[in-house]
């Protein structure tokens, strides 16, 4: 065995992280042989220059204690316990409410404990193996919007597919986009018309199977993801805000009808004069609201008259129920988990972990912000879930991978290279 090896070897027997091992073999096995060739340069021959660069990195022991604290696998406790403790809180409008057609609690609990494991299980997968798994999940998401086209079956316009209990429509095809566009962002993220060309055809896949919630997230998350990548262009930035604004006034005249978006827009802005159309469900939001106190009314709602009362409104009902303090310090909570997610984009040296952990945030943070905001009273009704709380296997689901996948990153940001650029 040459004296690098064997000094590798010893090393390596010091850190119990596999990944650390190798990691740590790697960068010292890359700093050996450039010294090496510094001192083969200087005229010592290739045997005595390895021993020297070997004996200059001293004591292969105390080395690999050091460098096996330092490259350790880290979890990120504050943002693991946020999303614990968030998925819990979940079951609470569940508790709270009393109606015939009121879901499982029972199934809310499964789904919510499998999303929790599945959350644990990709945290320990390695995420840079993704990096070559671009193809496969676009390949992924063709067959599932196929599946959605010939086999969905139609609910209020839009095609679901179920499986068991298992009951979705094509929100379930996010996380698949999302790593396949985490992947090509990374790649081809400079190749303008390659990315224009894909965004299109995808776009107009998704829009005939999805509703103006999830059409807007899938946006949002892309155009996040592109201007972070060209972050450092701002004429190219700017360029994107005036497309994105285009497009997204053409797709709404083109994908909905102009009296659906009349309705929806006067029963948002003077909801008193369409009382019995439009504006019927943005009354009962305000006088709700307007009855909760700061501590609640701590009754069982069963005479709530909102139709969505665990779902899409579900903020309306635990505000009247449990009052605007508690009310207030959930949406710290949810906002907590965006601001650690900020913290965490400014950690994580490799760009595709930042790519990761920008999407994520984006497909987390404007449900949350929608969701919120029209409950107030500042943006019109759409079908945007208050992540974690809403009911939903789906919403579970999307939450578990997409913070399964931040926590595989954080966990491993000292096993990559500092500024590896696309």
């Amino acid at each position: 065995m040459s004296k690098k090896k064997s000094f590798l070897h010893l090393v390596k027997s010091q850190i119990k992280s596999r990944e650390a091992k190798e990691f740590v073999a790697l960068e010292l096995g890359k700093h050996i042989e450039e010294t090496v060739q510094q001192l083969t340069k200087s005229g010592m021959c290739k045997e005595e220059a390895e021993i020297q660069a070997v004996l200059n990195m001293g004591d292969p022991i105390k080395l690999g204690l050091k460098m096996g604290r330092l490259h350790r696998p880290k979890v990120d406790w504050s943002l693991l316990s946020l999303f614990i403790f968030l998925q819990l809180v979940g079951l609470l409008p569940l508790l709270i409410t009393n109606f015939e057609y009121q879901p499982s609690i029972y199934k809310q609990t499964v789904s919510i404990f499998l999303g929790i494991v599945c959350a644990f299980c990709i945290m320990l997968f390695d995420y840079r193996k993704l990096k070559d798994k671009i193809w496969i999940f676009i390949g992924i998401i063709g067959v599932i919007l196929i599946v959605f086209f010939y086999f969905g079956t139609s609910i209020n316009g839009y095609p679901y597919i179920r499986i068991g209990f298992f009951n979705s429509n094509s929100l379930v095809v996010l996380p698949f986009l999302f790593i396949g566009w985490t992947g090509m962002f990374y790649r081809y993220g400079h190749r303008y018309l390659l990315m224009i060309g894909l965004f299109s055809f995808t776009l107009l896949l998704y829009i005939p199977v999805s509703n103006l919630s999830s059409i807007i997230l899938y946006i949002s998350m892309v155009f996040t993801m592109y201007v972070w990548t060209i972050r450092k262009q701002r004429k190219q930035v700017l360029a994107a805000f005036i497309a994105l604004i285009i497009g997204a006034a053409s797709l709404l005249i083109w994908r909905y009808n102009p009296f659906y978006m009349k309705h929806r827009l006067l029963g948002f802005f003077n909801p008193e004069k369409y009382a019995v159309g439009s504006g019927f469900m943005n009354i009962q939001i305000k006088k709700y609201l307007s009855d909760a106190n700061w501590f609640g009314q701590n009754v069982k709602l069963e005479d709530f008259s909102l139709p969505a009362p665990h779902t899409d409104l579900v903020f309306v009902t635990l505000t009247y129920s449990l009052g605007w303090l508690f009310s207030i310090c959930l949406v710290l909570f949810l906002v907590a988990v965006t601001v650690r997610l900020g913290w965490m984009s400014y950690k994580i040296p490799d760009t595709f972990g930042q790519l990761i952990i920008i999407g994520a945030a984006t497909l987390y943070t404007v449900p949350l912000v929608y969701n919120v905001a029209m409950v107030l009273g500042w943006l019109p009704l759409a079908g945007f879930w208050l992540p974690f709380i809403s009911y939903g296997t789906v919403h579970i689901l999307i939450n578990s991978i997409l913070f399964g996948l931040v926590l595989s990153v954080y966990r491993r940001k000292d096993l990559v290279s500092p500024a590896v650029e696309n």
